[in-house]
């Protein structure tokens, strides 16, 4: 599914909008709407630009690449993830202080249904 056959005509998306910040990304668990994705053009991973459900800001996280040369996070097959799913995600700094996604659960997809994209 492309973005821009489930986004109003009028919308428009700006990836600088999205933060990765390492002093903005909240850690912890909590619930994102996943605006798009983009593959990582410098690195083995995807970007997901989301936005956080609770305070509607946007930021950006990645999931990289595994062993496998798949993009899975908890089994959860990420680049097949469709754009305006609810996800609920868990958050951690890292070793070196920077946030990292170390869980994600698909909630419901756009067509409001639990989704499953396990391998």
């Amino acid at each position: 599914m492309y973005w821009h056959s489930i986004l109003p005509s009028a919308t428009v998306i700006i990836p600088r909008d999205y933060t990765y910040n390492k002093d903005d990304i909240p850690t912890g668990e909590y619930h994102i709407i996943l605006d798009f994705m983009i593959w990582g053009n410098k690195i083995s991973g995807i970007d997901l630009f989301c936005a956080v459900r609770q305070t509607g800001q946007k930021i950006r996280l990645t999931v990289f690449r595994d062993k496998e040369e798949n993009y899975y996070l908890n089994y959860l097959d990420v680049h097949r993830l469709q754009y305006g799913s609810n996800l609920n995600v868990q958050v951690e700094l890292n070793g070196r202080d920077k946030p990292t996604l170390h869980s994600i659960t698909v909630l419901s997809d756009i067509s409001g249904e639990q989704s499953d994209r396990r391998r």
